[in-house]
């Protein structure tokens, strides 16, 4: 079954095709009928000629009404709104109360404020300089406790001179015993050589020889001990391999030396580690000053406060108190101020968000102030007109809401950048507004005047073609449409400048451009027809396409 009704419905569909070929065939024959008996078609035009005008270039941009200044009020203290003085669309002045919320706690932390203001008053008269006897104790118990502190820091200081020293003498004498059993050590497992014996003899006199005369020097007070302890050194070395190269060595004493490397090791080791827990109490000495730091501030503060008179610490102590209080009884009348609410700006009441009654909040919005005497347009120019937008220049604006009617302004502020997305630039526009005609939100067209161009061709803007990448206007050649490529430059809307392609004086079409086609015959009004003409002139040709202000949109800009 499914198959026979795709069987029927594909005949049905080959029949219907053969049945419009028949018919626009039979049209077409028809067609050619009349045209042989009226002569060939032909397109009436009309032209004009290229004028040499000049011309201001015009920038044309949209944006969307700004007030000069949007506030939220926000309540600064919380609780029920009891009065409300003021509505939406009531025009307001800065510092205008337009609510008040209740203050009843404040009212009464405020006359609590007041009591303490007036206590804190009567116990700074009651000040007395009895406190003297304090401060003179005071002054000697810090001094006490400085000497004391300095005289446990000296003592400190000693001990751990001694300590260093000490260390550092143990720390030379195990390296000295390592290197000396190192050599012994190394001089045993080298084993004795009849040749080395002399060599090292004389290594070992000549240390002798050596350290004789530094110990010399050192008694006459010429040089450091530093000095004979390292030529010790280095004689007790030469002498232990010297021993060792005469005598010999046996396992067992070899195994002995090892033992005695092994010892001064771990004795140099524990040398070190010693140091080390020395320098560790360092920190003590350190803390100690901070200590004496801390006491001496301590005794200048008594000192201070005894040359002074410890009355006048209490006088200022009760002035304080004084003083605190007046701030607590002033952060209360605050409060009770904040309870008010008031305007911020100049403008009009454009929201009210609470009424009378309910509970006011900190967080939550109470009004919305506009202030729209002035208004600005925020609108984007494209990178490449930037350039020609210069501060205080002259704007027209041009409301949707207002057909017709246009309002002045000026380039306020430049952005300093440009959008890397969209590659425009904002600009501010500002324009006075006495009568309030222009509402925030309202969306406007800105048309804006830059270089002025003398004595250059000129063409209406409705002339020029586009399609695709061609940019033409069409003119009459032999009774003929003939296309005719251009290059244009800047434009007001209403004509554009004709860089090239066109002189000065040359004829093109105007009217009856979007029905022509390259070589169609045409038939200049005027001049009577070259046959038979269809139609009357455009009529039915379409709407042309509109450009931002309302003219053609078909050229305009390179």
């Amino acid at each position: 079954m499914k198959k026979a009704i795709v069987i029927i419905a594909i005949f049905a569909v080959l029949i219907g095709m053969v049945v419009y070929a028949y018919v626009v065939k039979g049209k077409q024959k028809s067609a050619g009928t009349m045209a042989s008996g009226r002569g060939p078609m032909s397109v009436p035009v009309e032209t004009m000629k290229v004028e040499v005008s000049n011309i201001t270039k015009k920038i044309f941009v949209t944006g969307t009404i700004n007030a000069r200044a949007e506030v939220t009020i926000y309540p600064k203290q919380s609780g029920e709104i009891i009065k409300l003085l003021a509505d939406k669309g009531d025009r307001v002045k800065a510092g205008q109360i337009l609510a008040e919320i209740d203050s009843t706690t404040f009212q009464i932390q405020k006359r609590q404020a007041e009591a303490d203001l007036e206590s804190a008053k009567a116990a700074y008269d009651k000040t007395s300089p009895i406190a003297v006897i304090k401060s003179e104790t005071d002054f000697k118990q810090a001094k006490s406790n400085l000497d004391r502190l300095t005289s446990a820091l000296k003592q400190a200081e000693l001990d751990l001179e001694l300590q260093i020293k000490q260390a550092d003498i143990q720390i030379k004498k195990a390296n000295s015993d390592l290197k000396i059993a190192q050599a012994r050590l190394d001089a045993a497992i080298a084993g004795a050589r009849e040749q080395e014996l002399e060599p090292a003899k004389a290594r070992m006199e000549n240390a002798k020889k050596n350290l004789d005369r530094l110990q010399a020097l050192y008694n006459d007070g010429m040089i450091a001990k530093e000095q004979v302890e390292s030529a010790q050194l280095q004689y007790d070395i030469y002498y232990a391999q010297y021993s060792l190269i005469k005598e010999g060595v046996r396992p067992e004493d070899l195994e002995i030396l090892k033992e005695q490397v092994e010892a001064a090791k771990t004795s140099l080791e524990s040398a070190i580690e010693n140091k080390r827990l020395i320098d560790i109490k360092k920190t003590n000495i350190d803390s100690a000053k901070a200590q004496i730091e801390n006491a001496q501030a301590s005794l200048d503060l008594a000192l201070a406060s005894k040359e002074a008179g410890t009355w006048e610490k209490e006088l200022e102590q009760a002035r304080s108190a004084v003083k605190k209080a007046e701030a607590s009884l002033d952060l209360v009348k605050q409060r009770l101020e904040e309870s008010i609410v008031r305007a911020s700006i100049n403008g009009i009441i454009a929201q009210r968000f609470m009424d009378k009654g309910d509970t006011a909040s900190t967080t939550k919005p109470f009004f919305t102030i506009v202030d729209i005497d002035v208004v600005k347009i925020i609108a984007k120019v494209p990178e490449r007109d930037i350039v020609d937008v210069k501060l205080n220049q002259e704007a027209v604006i041009k409301p949707d809401a207002y057909p017709g009617q246009i309002f002045k302004g000026k380039v306020t502020n430049i952005s300093p950048i440009i959008d890397r997305e969209t590659r425009t630039c904002d600009i501010e526009i500002t324009a006075d507004n006495p009568n309030l005609k222009l509402k925030p939100g309202m969306f406007t067209r800105v048309e804006l005047t830059t270089t002025e161009y003398k004595n250059v061709p000129l063409i209406p803007i409705e002339a020029i073609v586009k399609e695709a990448d061609e940019t033409f206007v069409y003119v009459v050649d032999n009774g003929k449409a003939v296309k005719k490529k251009v290059e244009t430059g800047i434009t007001d809307g209403v004509k554009i400048q004709i860089i090239s392609g066109l002189n000065p004086g040359d004829e093109f079409i105007m009217a009856g451009k979007y029905t022509l086609r390259e070589g169609m015959d045409v038939t200049i009004a005027g001049e009577g027809p070259k046959g038979q003409m269809p139609g009357k002139g455009e009529k039915g040709q379409g709407k042309k396409p509109e450009g931002p202000f309302g003219g053609d949109r078909s050229g305009g800009g390179r």
